[in-house]
């Protein structure tokens, strides 16, 4: 939405982000462009905003926020922090008052159950609590790492119309982005996993409870933590099991299973009438055609599309 109305800009935006309090607006020249987009446990928002330098207050209790500031200037405060928007930056995880100038803000917010969750799965460690260290990237390298994966997931799972309807990218969606969180800012996890210690030993039968449990959920959402469990063991001694006997990885397994699986739906489909190229894909977890494109014929030696016109 676009909007030269004060009050409707402000209810615009306490609606978009929940429990944003914001005061009655002064403003001579006030405009403002919103947009949201939501999808499972991920949200979106964009917003512009001119002719209202001010400030308000909210609460990200239960929510992973990253903002991008695109430009202008905005400003957090907690009683424990003060933190500056920034090309990343991690809003506190309480309440805050915020202030800015001239405001152009991108936010993407996740479930901070899910990335919780997630990292217990990773770690192994049921007990595990997730806290936060720092609220800007590690590096130069994770700020980028991180806008590239923030923007892979918005543009082509939150603001895709068919790729919302695949349960394969929403959940790829989630993941990547739950690990781009963790892995981008200072974190117990990432202290958590500063001293794993040796892997275990992988035995032939738990490598075959793995690939058996990958091949019969190929189209149901799951990744390293299900494969792992399913084999009885963490998910970095299986990773190291996977490289040392098979020659990748528990989640290489499953990209090239599902590239097999999409290769039979091709060789299936009636090139006249039946699926096309882009809804195989998008059935088995491949939101952009290049990248399917380039492994399908890595590993078929040919274009999908060559096997649907066969």
């Amino acid at each position: 939405m676009t909007t030269q109305d004060p009050e409707e800009g402000r209810a615009a935006l306490e609606r978009a982000y929940r429990r944003l309090r914001l005061p009655q607006p002064d403003a001579t020249s006030f405009e403002m462009s919103l947009a949201t987009a939501a999808l499972g446990p991920l949200s979106a928002q964009r917003v512009r905003l001119t002719g209202w330098d001010s400030g308000g207050a909210n609460d990200s209790t239960g929510l992973l926020r990253i903002g991008h500031l695109a430009h202008g200037r905005f400003l957090l405060r907690t009683d424990l922090a003060e933190i500056t928007g920034g090309p990343a930056f991690l809003f506190p995880a309480g309440p805050y008052a915020a202030r800015w100038e001239s405001l152009g803000l991108k936010t993407l917010t996740v479930e901070a159950a899910v990335v919780e969750n997630y990292a217990r799965a990773v770690t192994g460690r049921a007990d595990f609590r997730l806290r936060f260290t720092g609220h800007h990237p590690r590096t130069d390298a994770h700020t980028k790492y991180w806008q590239a994966t923030a923007g892979q997931v918005v543009q082509h799972v939150l603001t895709d119309t068919v790729a919302a309807a695949s349960p394969l990218l929403l959940d790829q969606g989630v993941r990547s982005l739950t690990t781009a969180v963790l892995q981008t800012f200072p974190s117990t996890f990432l202290d958590s996993s500063s001293d794993p210690g040796p892997p275990e030993r992988a035995h032939p039968a738990a490598l075959r409870r793995a690939v058996a449990f990958i091949d019969a959920h190929l189209a149901e959402p799951i990744g390293l933590p299900e494969i792992a469990a399913a084999a009885r063991m963490s998910p970095r001694g299986l990773h190291a099991a996977f490289r040392r006997h098979l020659d990748t990885t528990p989640l290489g397994y499953l990209r090239t299973a599902r590239i097999d699986a999409a290769h039979r739906d091709l060789l299936a489909a009636d090139p006249t009438s039946g699926p096309t190229v882009a809804s195989v894909a998008t059935r088995w977890g491949f939101g952009r055609p290049g990248p399917f494109v380039a492994a399908y014929r890595a590993q078929y030696g040919k274009a999908p599309a060559e096997t649907l016109r066969r």
